[in-house]
Order: structure tokens, then C-alpha cells, then sequence
């Protein structure tokens, strides 16, 4: 039993270390060479810097027009984020809550959404945003983002709702609470482990989205920063030590973020698994 127990633990450490060396190694090499200049990388991109530079940096932020796209970007990821945790949230408390022939319906076609991938939809998609004129906007990619978004969350919320002890609310209820204030004095609180959880993955997803973005948002002026990447790497005027610098720009809001929030992120974590 123990010779058993040790095996299965060299390999989880082994395979955590793998998973480590498959996120670590890159960022690292990417960080590295930001600082280098392009006849230091064609040498040796292992190697650390000789001459440490900021010009990467500088000529990187001019041509992707770093804080235009960066408020772009921020604009349409807190605002899709906060959308979808009240979206999500008050959907999937209600679904929990009143269950009936149509809440089951209703929640069974919102699953159903998980099952079909933005590519089979997006020639629909790029011709409904063109009816109702959301080309060009902001609101169109953020409501895109909802639609895309709900399955997903909803059936998070749902099993956390399920697991709270109903008497709480019905003390609320007997108390004269509303139903609103219901959800956001008492069930809130209670699923706010689940909610960043759902924030976490959301706001890594619109942060790196691409592909509908540029459906939506075709203006130089309304570029995220994948976008603007994108047409960094497509320009004739394409060097690695700028792309690299660019690339480390575009990741270090994110990094901020959870560096920030990881005590919330490890707590949410460790919530749902041992709700789980």
C-alpha cells in the first residue's frame, strides 16, 4: 500500500512539474528576450541578456498604440465580466429555485450552448451583428461575449445554488425580504467563491479573444490588443525582439490581475472542490 502510495505521488508531482515546465518555460524565454535586442536573439535565445534594453518596449507600445488598445480591451472585459456574474448568477438562482416544465426547458436549451463552438455559428453571427447595427461597438462584442458565456456559468451557479441550505432563504422571505434583495444580502454572499471562479476563466477568455472580436470590430481605433498583435506579426516591418516585448505588454495586465486576486483564486478553487 505505501510502495502504491509513493508511485501515485511521483507521478502527480511529475506530471504538476510537467504541467509547470509547459507554462513556465515559454513565459520565461518570453520575458527574457523582450529585453534583448534582435542580434542577441538570433544568437541565442536562451541566453541572458548582454545589454539590457527598454527600446522593445518603447518601439512596442508605439505601434500597437499600447494604452488606446489597452483601454479597449479593459473596457470590454470588465464590463463582459460583470455582465455575465449578474446574468449568470440571477439565472441560474432562479432556474434552481423554481423549478418547472419551463425553468427545465429553458435551462436545458442554454446547455445546449456548450455544445456548439463559435465556428459553426460565426458566418450567423457576423450577419445578425450586422441587422442590428452592433458592428463597430462596444456593446457588441460584450453582449456577444454574454451569449457565449452563459452556458457555462449558469451551470456553475446552478450547483452552487443547489448546494445552499434552503431554510436560510426562507428565514430571509419570512424576515420581508424581496427576491432581489434575497440574491444579493443572501445567496450572493453565499456563491461568491463560485462567481470568481467564474470571473477567473471569463476574463482570461475576452482578454485573449481574437476571432470574434475582429468580426465585430473592424476600426483601427476600436483594436483590442490581440487584434493589434495580429496586425503587429502581419506588417512587413516584422522583428522578433519587438514582438516579443509586445507580447509581454499584452500578458502583464493579466498577470497583474491574479497576482493581485490569487488568494481569492485559491480560495474559490479550494471551495469548489471540496463542494465538489
Amino acid at each position: 500500500m505505501k510502495r502504491n502510495r509513493r508511485i501515485q505521488i511521483g507521478i502527480s508531482l511529475a506530471f504538476i512539474i510537467f504541467s509547470c515546465c509547459l507554462v513556465v518555460i515559454p513565459l520565461y524565454f518570453t520575458v527574457l528576450n523582450s529585453f534583448k535586442p534582435y542580434s542577441e536573439i538570433a544568437v541565442n535565445i536562451a541566453a541572458l541578456p548582454q545589454a539590457p534594453t527598454l527600446d522593445n518596449f518603447v518601439e512596442a507600445w508605439q505601434r500597437l498604440n499600447y494604452p488606446r488598445v489597452l483601454a479597449n480591451t479593459l473596457i470590454i472585459t470588465v464590463f463582459s465580466a460583470g455582465g455575465i456574474v449578474v446574468l449568470s448568477g440571477m439565472s441560474g438562482y432562479w432556474i434552481t429555485r423554481h423549478e418547472n416544465r419551463f425553468t427545465k426547458i429553458c435551462y436545458v436549451l442554454i446547455l445546449c450552448g456548450m455544445s456548439v463552438p463559435f465556428q459553426c455559428v460565426m458566418i450567423t453571427f457576423a450577419k445578425m451583428i450586422g441587422l442590428l447595427n452592433l458592428g463597430n461597438q462596444y456593446m457588441g462584442v460584450i453582449m456577444s461575449n454574454w451569449t457565449f458565456s452563459l452556458p457555462m456559468s449558469v451551470f456553475l451557479v446552478t450547483g452552487a445554488v443547489k448546494s445552499l441550505p434552503i431554510e436560510i432563504e426562507e428565514s430571509a422571505v419570512i424576515d420581508g425580504c424581496s427576491p432581489i434583495s434575497l440574491y444579493w444580502r443572501i445567496v450572493f454572499p453565499l456563491t461568491k467563491g463560485t462567481m470568481f471562479t467564474i470571473v477567473s476563466l471569463e476574463v482570461l477568455k475576452y482578454w485573449n479573444n481574437y476571432l470574434m472580436t475582429q468580426f465585430i470590430l473592424s476600426k483601427p481605433d476600436m483594436r483590442t490588443i490581440q487584434i493589434a498583435m495580429m496586425s503587429l506579426f502581419n506588417e512587413a516591418l516584422f522583428s522578433w525582439d519587438v514582438a516579443v516585448a509586445a507580447v509581454t505588454l499584452s500578458i502583464l495586465p493579466l498577470f497583474i490581475f491574479f497576482v493581485i486576486a490569487q488568494k481569492q483564486v485559491l480560495s474559490s478553487a479550494t471551495m469548489g472542490a471540496v463542494k465538489g
